[in-house]
Order: structure tokens, then sequence, then C-alpha cells
């Protein structure tokens, strides 16, 4: 484990090369927003359960979403393309969503949402440890 931290702490990440990544995982959750929007307005429509439905819809694309970018720092330092980050996200898509939806809701709310940000970081590191990197690591040899 501690060869593997240090092999991360000397990797140059993705230099300019993050910048085009960080413009395709844009574009990419800004199509998944765009797509859940007018799903959430129709849901708003239906008496009782769609307001309940469309919120939780909203914070479930928040927390896919912030889920992605805590782990934007661990992908640039191992060197990940796009194409190859939307395959970890997508393959453990389960375990990141329920990770970050307490923080997603808890962003939602004044002042202590800012206050969140710090623990959410941190919990993004066990999150790489306990869940990605052995994902990753096995999706690179095969």
């Amino acid at each position: 484990r501690t060869a593997r931290v240090r092999e991360l702490e000397e990797a140059g990440g993705l230099g300019l090369r993050g910048l085009s990544v960080a413009a395709s995982r844009a574009r990419s959750l800004a199509t998944l927003g765009t797509a859940a929007i007018p799903v959430g307005i129709l849901l708003g429509f239906v008496p009782i359960v769609g307001p309940l439905a469309a919120t939780a819809l909203g914070t479930t694309v928040a927390a896919y979403s912030l889920a992605w970018e805590l782990l934007d720092p661990y992908f640039d330092k191992k060197g990940l393309g796009f194409e190859q980050q939307e395959k970890a996200v997508w393959r453990n898509r389960a375990a990141l969503i329920t990770f970050a939806l307490p923080f997603a809701a808890a962003l939602a709310v004044p002042v202590v949402g800012p206050l969140t940000v710090a623990v959410a970081q941190g919990a993004a590191a066990q999150l790489v440890w306990r869940v990605l990197e052995p994902d990753v690591s096995e999706g690179d040899d095969g």
C-alpha cells in the first residue's frame, strides 16, 4: 500500500490534457442534467408522489455529479482519460451515488452545506481506497 501511495504522489497527472478531460466530463454531466430536468418537471405534475420523486431524481443526479468531481484529483493522478473515468464511474455508480447522496443533500442546506465539503473530500479518499482502487487496478489488467 505504501508503494501505491508513493506512486500516486510522484505521478504528474494529466497536465493540460486534464482540461480536455474536465471539459468532456462537464459536457457529459450537462447532458445528464439536461435529460433529467424535463423528467423532473413532468414528475412534478403527478399529485403527491411527483414532487418527492422529482426531488429524489435531482438529488441523485447531483450526487452522481458530486461523486465524479470529488474523484477528479485521483483520476488526474492516475492519468485516466475521460473514457476510462466514465467506465470506472459507471461500473461503480451504485457505490458512488450512495456515497455522495448525503453530501449532495447537505450541500443544499445553507451554512451547513459548505462546511461538509472538507468531510466529503476526506471521505472520497476512503472511497477510492476501498472501492475504486481495486476496481481500476483490475480493469487495467483485463
